[in-house]
């Protein structure tokens, strides 16, 4: 039930982002021109080069949250959050760290390669890098609404992204002049950490007295020690910097090995099947405190291979339909300024149906055991994608990074995945023990805990 609210939310929220998205590049492509929606482009890709803020640690939230129903009270809850917390705000100032370095020894211009060369587009990285770390440690509400089995609450408010871009986007280009043509991201950026807030304000109200608890003592981690969370969080790590890996650094190779039009491509294409990924994405997340709660309970006796091919084939029909309505579709997003090919449309929509097809297996792998069984596969699988892509971008153009992620997600994930789930069949169908939880313990029941 919780997998089809999320799916219910995903797709009204998706074809609202999809709205949002287009009117959005019309207006940068239209007013500002390709080069400077090349800007936009490779700069709203790099929150998801940095997704992995938690270390992999708010797994282990997700996964106690889901299997001990007092974790509102609940002192080893509790401890994770503290500790999850300390991680994430650690995080923010490394990178934001890292973000000046970069802004005063001109390594940002570099860093975006070809379309980081305009003026101004430095200082607009920079500025969205720094409003990205403000943001960070609001983000810990999704790892515990997840848990909650509320994904669709994360998916519903993370739909209000795309109109507040939409409208920073219009504002900026209404009231400014050609100077904050780089700066068009930044609504975006800003968008985001408002919506953070909100999500963090509404969470702490739903788990009661949870988060403001944890609040307190967060900066006394002397005192106020937190719990064990790195067992999972390494491996978790893993595949949190896969996507990063894979996925994400395809706008930077394109930028680097491409040419400003195919990165703008890139970026229009990526409206469309991006929202598509992220249907697939709100059902097969919904999928984790599923299996997580079946398995605890010992009623867990299906696995997930219909779901993958559920999956993978609805991306595939919708990748058909699309490449039909391609010319006429793409057209109206970019305004007869931009033309995405059909090898694009179609490499897209590979690259799509593998990563949807993926997404049960690993949900289905989420106890302590598959998780790190997963870490080497998709490290191998993020820098063979990686690899490929430095390889077939010069000779492909905008599809080679797309059909580099298709071909090493099929070898390195499913299919290994598949195999993992066969032999352990066993132990993935039996009831809980101390082994499935993240901490090694049996989480307390029944609202147990300091009160």
């Amino acid at each position: 039930m919780n997998s089809l609210y999320a799916l219910a939310a995903r797709a009204t929220t998706m074809v609202v982002s999809l709205v949002c998205g287009v009117l959005t590049t019309r207006l940068a492509l239209g007013e500002a021109g390709v080069e400077y929606y090349a800007i936009y482009t490779v700069l709203i890709g790099f929150p998801a080069l940095l997704a992995f803020s938690d270390l992999g640690s708010g797994a282990v939230l997700v996964n106690s949250i889901a299997q001990d129903d007092g974790f509102r009270r609940s002192k080893i809850v509790r401890g994770q959050l503290r500790t999850v917390w300390r991680i994430m705000l650690a995080f923010a100032v490394v990178v934001m760290v890292l973000n000046t370095l970069l802004l005063v020894t001109g390594g940002w211009a570099l860093v975006l390669g070809t379309p980081g060369h305009l003026p101004g587009a430095p200082l607009a990285a920079f500025i969205s890098i720094t409003i990205y770390c403000l943001a960070v440690p609001l983000g810990v509400w999704t790892r515990i609404l997840l848990g909650m089995r509320r994904n669709h609450i994360v998916i519903l408010l993370q739909g209000l992204i795309s109109p507040l871009t939409l409208l920073s986007v219009w504002v900026m280009l209404t009231v400014g002049t050609e100077v904050v043509y780089p700066f068009l991201v930044i609504g975006s950026y800003f968008a985001t950490a408002l919506v953070g807030l909100l999500g963090l304000l509404i969470t702490a109200r739903t788990a009661t007295p949870l988060l403001s608890s944890a609040a307190r003592h967060l900066l006394s981690p002397r005192r106020h020690p937190g719990q064990r969370v790195m067992d999972i969080g390494w491996p978790m790590l893993a595949q949190l910097l896969s996507p990063p890996i894979a996925v994400s650094t395809q706008r930077l190779v394109l930028a680097q090995w491409g040419s400003a039009q195919e990165v703008a491509e890139y970026g229009v294409a990526g409206q469309v099947f991006f929202a598509l990924q992220g249907l697939a994405l709100a059902a097969g997340v919904a999928l984790w405190p599923h299996y997580a709660q079946r398995r605890a309970l010992g009623t867990l006796a299906r696995g997930p291979a219909l779901q993958s091919l559920i999956f993978g084939s609805s991306v595939l029909i919708a990748t058909a339909a699309i490449w039909l309505v391609g010319p006429g579709l793409f057209g109206f997003i970019t305004d007869g300024a931009l033309v995405v090919s059909g090898p694009t449309i179609l490499t897209f929509g590979l690259m799509i149906t593998c990563v949807a097809t993926v997404y049960p297996l690993g949900m289905f792998l989420m106890d302590k055991p598959g998780v790190r069984f997963q870490a080497a596969p998709t490290l191998i699988m993020a820098f063979s994608s990686l690899g490929l892509s430095i390889l077939l971008t010069p000779m492909m153009g905008t599809p080679g990074p797309m059909l580099a992620n298709a071909i090493a997600i099929v070898t390195c994930q499913i299919i290994p995945f598949a195999i993992y789930i066969g032999r352990h069949r066993e132990r993935l169908y039996s009831s809980a023990t101390t082994r499935d939880h993240p901490t090694g313990e049996i989480p307390e029941q029944g609202g147990s805990g300091d009160r």
